[in-house]
């Protein structure tokens, strides 16, 4: 991971020399490409986004220390894995959305939307140790984004987001590990390793989602029905 970081790639020798005396390098490298873990050619070792993730995921799951894993993934990496989970079950992404409102500047990691779904995406790297209190200030962070961004039926129409006069948004935090609660004040905390699953089991009748409905102008309405009558 160390060694990926930066440029995705790292020579074998270089490997080996991390790895130290007494390991079966080529042994190691072989069941780790066996697993669809790690390419190899001409004596490098390449791992593309999802293999990285997948390995950290992997980390955490065996103990290591998710803030540790964290420190050799970058921000756009998680994030990109994140649009990548979600765009292959179906889903429209946008990311690194900024947007003013009274209070301030607001920032969306990630927005995906499908014809039932419109999900704003907090990306933790990690999450897992986390006290119950600080669990629902980051739910409660997210649903405040999700609301501001409620507010914005012209940022929301520019991303390509449709039907927003029927449109709820739904407030979403993705980590790397599991973490102790996959529900905080109505806001899933969805792991690396649950995306799938989550993504292909969600139901827009689940009473335990909170939802926020775009707050639609009816303005805007007539406005567009006045242009089509022209």
């Amino acid at each position: 991971m160390k060694l990926t970081r930066d440029g995705g790639q790292a020579d074998l020798r270089e490997l080996a020399e991390q790895l130290g005396p007494g390991t079966n390098n080529l042994t190691e490298i072989a069941n780790l490409r066996e697993r669809g873990l790690v390419s190899t050619t001409q004596g490098i070792v390449k791992l593309d986004t999802s293999q990285r993730m997948t390995i950290a995921e992997q980390l955490v799951q065996e103990g290591l220390d998710p803030r540790r894993v964290s420190r050799f993934l970058k921000w756009q990496e998680f994030e990109d894995f994140a649009a990548h989970s979600f765009e292959e079950n179906g889903f429209r992404t946008s990311k690194h959305l900024v947007f003013k409102i009274k209070a301030g500047r607001r920032e969306i990691d990630l927005l995906a939307w499908n014809d039932i779904f419109l999900l704003v995406v907090d990306c933790k790297r990690w999450i897992r140790g986390l006290s119950a209190s600080r669990l629902r200030l980051a739910a409660q962070a997210q649903i405040e984004r999700a609301a501001a961004l409620a507010d914005r039926l012209d940022l929301l129409s520019r991303q390509g987001v449709q039907h927003l006069d029927k449109r709820a948004i739904l407030p979403l935090v993705f980590t790397l590990g599991n973490p102790r609660e996959s529900f905080v004040n109505g806001v899933p905390i969805v792991s690396v390793s649950k995306i799938a699953t989550f993504l292909f089991g969600i139901s827009p009748y689940d009473d335990r989602l909170r939802s926020i409905p775009v707050k639609h102008d009816p303005r805007q309405s007539f406005l567009r029905v006045s242009l089509n009558a022209r």
